[in-house]
């Protein structure tokens, strides 16, 4: 079922709901990389697609066709970028890079275990490592507003166009509880839409 959230009122950043203007968009996070099997903090670090993750980005294109999609917008990063080339491969359309959609960086922490960490702070293996995070990575507030203006200020640079943004997973995390309020982890390349309803958003998976 898609994921709206009822009031703006309920949402944990409301100013930058309210930045972001109300037209549909999509949104895919890359394929899966290596780092992503093992359980490793990417961030800033350039890991490459594995074959499945180049897999995924092709399936993520068959899936994609017809969506009416104008142009896409993607994060740098290679694991980003090569995902996105492999979806024009089947979408033929412009493709724009864009340095705020890269993943947040995680500072000391990049190239460690999720588990490593948890283990060493003391946190249960389903807790977030954000209350963990050293000061040298970006703090979880700074990765929403950036996102907020990755995305707002793309839709305001193509006003006529449908967008697709290629990215990241923490991003995705943060987008969401912008728009929709709550928590949500996006699989990799896998697809989704997201739109604007009476005033608040709806995300829903694509395909």
């Amino acid at each position: 079922m898609p994921a709206v959230n009822p009031r703006l009122d309920h949402l944990p950043h409301p100013d930058l709901h309210m930045r972001v203007p109300h037209r549909t968009f999509y949104y895919l996070r890359h394929g899966e990389t290596d780092w992503n099997v093992a359980g490793r903090l990417q961030g800033h670090t350039d890991t490459p697609l594995n074959a499945t993750g180049v897999g995924q980005a092709r399936a993520a294109a068959q899936r994609l066709v017809g969506c009416g999609i104008t142009r896409i917008i993607a994060s740098p990063l290679a694991r980003a970028w090569h995902t996105a080339e492999l979806v024009n491969v089947r979408l033929s359309l412009p493709l724009v890079p864009e340095t705020n959609l890269k993943e947040r960086t995680f500072g000391s922490f990049e190239g460690e275990l999720h588990t490593t960490l948890k283990a060493r702070h003391g946190l249960p293996p389903t807790a977030s490592i954000t209350a963990i995070l050293p000061p040298d990575a970006e703090q979880w507030p700074d990765t929403c507003a950036r996102m907020a203006e990755a995305i707002a200020a793309n839709l305001a640079r193509f006003p006529h166009d449908t967008l697709l943004f290629v990215g990241h997973g923490a991003n995705f995390r943060a987008l969401f509880e912008v728009l929709c309020g709550t928590h949500r982890e996006a699989t990799n390349a896998e697809p989704y839409l997201f739109r604007p309803v009476d005033g608040m958003w709806e995300m829903e998976v694509v395909g």
